[in-house]
């Protein structure tokens, strides 16, 4: 998988504990990583991460990103080779509230990080996950690589001014040292082992659970949802490919077959896969914070340059999302992520995915 580029690579995976790190790691190591070390702000009990048994086949740190001095000896002293930086504060709501963590966070952690890497001798590759907020809004027009970043909303400046400072780095101090550097912008991730309130799907099954109708706050704002193993796949797909010329240092939206989705029409496919007669509810937010209307992302320039496409249609995506949620309580994790995960996989090889073989 991705022509072996990860087996027995030492990585570093920023955020590893979270949503998106827990997906990467299992890819990671199922490519044949030799070591994942994983840095995390929290060490959640509960958590994808802990609950499936990723911290006791990877190197585990609980730090943040902030912190230079920490940052530094984990690439010199494990010889890392390969860095995806994911860490960061994710949710717009929490970034409307407190501005100054998330600024902390999501710029001046970037920022950290990328200096440690240029002063890690063993660092030959790193991607850095940003987001479709750093386009800001565009009036619904699909995203390309080539618009402007312009972020107006405290959460969408943070990812521009993240976005702008890695390219930065990567072109005054990595293309002289050797090191090539990649840039991804997604939509709005979802799949199983998310837990973060306030995001649609987590909200529609919490209320699932409790037997109750969701509270659906913006029906009508329009967002690309998109796979999780679909981003993973993209992380992993450009870092593999990082050392053409016509890949480093570039940025690289990837996002789902299907745009123009709804949050009402999100909801009720939830609702009608969970049954048990379930509808949502619109429910006015009791602390309205700025959020772009409609955001929709092009992912041509993955798929002629990178050959990268999405493997799961929505339906397919929010199928297995349910199945996750559903069964996270009867079966072994470690078992469930690998099912989902080896199940889409041979989707991606029988779609004849060059990252697949």
């Amino acid at each position: 998988m991705y022509n072996g580029y990860y087996e027995g690579k030492t990585v570093l995976v920023t955020g590893v504990a979270g949503f998106k790190g827990t997906w990467l790691t299992i890819s990671l190591l199922k490519a044949g990583a030799k070591a994942v070390i994983g840095l995390d702000k929290d060490r959640c009990p509960k958590s994808n991460f802990v609950m499936s048994g990723l911290d006791q086949v990877t190197t585990f740190v609980q730090g943040d990103t902030r912190d230079s001095a920490l940052m530094l000896r984990l690439l010199t002293d494990s010889q890392v080779e390969v860095v995806f930086h994911l860490a960061a504060q994710p949710i717009v709501k929490i970034a409307y509230q407190n501005p100054l963590e998330t600024i902390e966070s999501n710029i001046m952690g970037t920022a950290v990080v990328l200096e440690a890497i240029r002063h890690a001798p063993s660092v030959e590759r790193c991607v850095v996950a940003t987001s479709d907020k750093a386009y800001g809004d565009k009036g619904g027009a699909l995203y390309v690589e080539e618009d402007r970043l312009h972020g107006e909303d405290i959460y969408s400046v943070s990812k521009s001014a993240a976005d702008l400072i890695t390219q930065a780095w990567i072109t005054n101090y990595y293309k002289g040292a050797g090191i090539h550097g990649g840039i991804v912008r997604c939509g709005n991730i979802i799949g199983g082992g998310d837990w973060s309130a306030g995001r649609i799907v987590v909200d529609c099954v919490a209320a699932f659970y409790d037997g109750r109708s969701p509270d659906i706050h913006n029906p009508h704002m329009v967002r690309d949802y998109f796979y999780v193993l679909d981003a993973v796949s993209g992380y992993l797909t450009l870092g593999a490919a990082l050392d053409q010329d016509r890949v480093s240092g570039g940025a690289f939206n990837f996002g789902p077959r299907e745009h123009d989705i709804g949050n009402d029409d999100l909801a009720t496919r939830l609702c009608t896969l969970w049954g048990q007669n379930i509808t949502w509810q619109h429910t006015p937010p009791v602390e309205p914070f700025p959020e772009i209307p409609k955001q929709t992302l092009s992912w041509e320039k993955a798929e002629s340059v990178l050959n990268w496409s999405p493997v799961y249609t929505l339906d397919e995506t929010l199928q297995d999302t349910m199945e996750w949620y559903r069964g996270w309580r009867e079966e072994a994790l470690d078992e469930l992520n690998m099912r989902l995960l080896d199940r889409y996989d041979d989707r991606a090889t029988e779609l004849g995915l060059d990252w697949a073989r």
